[in-house]
């Protein structure tokens, strides 16, 4: 099985999102004790299906909408999958809405927040900084520098994972980064709801920037991909999955915390609740939206 039968499935996915849906689909196999994912839909039984429900609730989602898409890869339909998938997401949805965490970000929640990211960032920072004055790199040492390239980045910027998608090559795609000045402009076109709200672009700042410089310089000597992460051995990019677990190793290892991207994306708006809060309680003073609210900000100037 591949995952070009599950774009094929789900024809009006993204291809980035049908890669997050196949490394779910394959890590739902695993557990199931497949070392691949089988050509037929009998593994997707009553059994599995339990053991997915006795999961805490982020697993439980990621898997049981994994079994629905696996489900339509086969052409089949598993109306229990798709009623757990329901149940998973309504329950996420409550706790979110409710501002309680759920059992795994209360095990995960690091000591300062979102902020813990960052000093994170800055210990790395110290161990590796000597590699700015050596003028040719391995590709251990690149791929170092690129550990503290990438938690610095999210330390700053909650992203999914579509960092993992970004190229600083032409042809560029739909993900790129592109140096503009003294900084670098991020462009993610394609992403998990690019449909709805458009293409993400972020002007980095000169911190992200002044590392980028300097991993840029050696990632074009040792690698032809294009693409803005690397692996370590192989000198190809690295695919989401493994980003995702370089991040999620990281933060275990240093923080003694599993701290994926949905944390971070967690920890990152909940350090802004206070301008969040205070941003509704004068819309529902002033009686609009945030879309007119916006449209009230004077940024100075007068119109002719």
């Amino acid at each position: 099985m591949s995952h070009a039968l599950l774009k094929k499935a789900c024809p009006r996915c993204k291809d980035s999102s049908v890669r997050t849906y196949w490394a779910s689909v394959k890590a739902l196999a695993r557990i199931a004790g497949h070392e691949n994912v089988p050509t037929s839909a009998g593994w997707l039984n009553e059994k599995l299906l339990t053991r997915v429900r006795a999961m805490p609730l982020n697993r439980f989602k990621r898997f049981a909408a994994a079994g629905v898409k696996a489900a339509q890869m086969y052409n089949k339909t598993r109306p229990k999958w798709l009623e757990a998938m329901s149940e998973s997401t309504n329950k996420y949805a409550q706790i979110r809405e409710s501002g309680k965490r759920t059992k795994r970000e209360a095990m995960n929640w690091p000591e300062g927040g979102y902020q813990a990211l960052n000093k994170l960032a800055k210990v790395l920072h110290s161990e590796i900084q000597y590699l700015e004055k050596k003028k040719t790199w391995t590709s251990s040492d690149l791929y170092h520098y690129q550990k503290y390239v990438v938690v610095l980045f999210y330390s700053k910027h909650a992203l999914r994972g579509d960092l993992a998608d970004v190229r600083y090559k032409k042809p560029y795609g739909p993900n790129w980064i592109q140096k503009v000045g003294k900084g670098y402009k991020l462009h993610i076109g394609e992403h998990k709801t690019s449909r709805s709200h458009g293409p993400i672009q972020i002007s980095l700042g000169p911190e992200i920037s002044a590392a980028l410089d300097v991993f840029m310089k050696h990632l074009r000597v040792l690698t032809k991909h294009g693409y803005l992460l690397t692996t370590l051995r192989t000198g190809n990019r690295l695919q989401r999955a493994d980003m995702l677990r370089l991040i999620r190793n990281t933060t275990k290892e240093r923080l003694g915390k599993n701290i994926g991207v949905q944390l971070i994306r967690v920890l990152k708006v909940t350090s802004t609740r206070k301008e969040i809060d205070a941003a509704a309680a004068l819309q529902k003073e002033m009686g609009h939206g945030a879309v007119m609210q916006k449209k009230y900000i004077s940024r100075g100037g007068w119109s002719h």
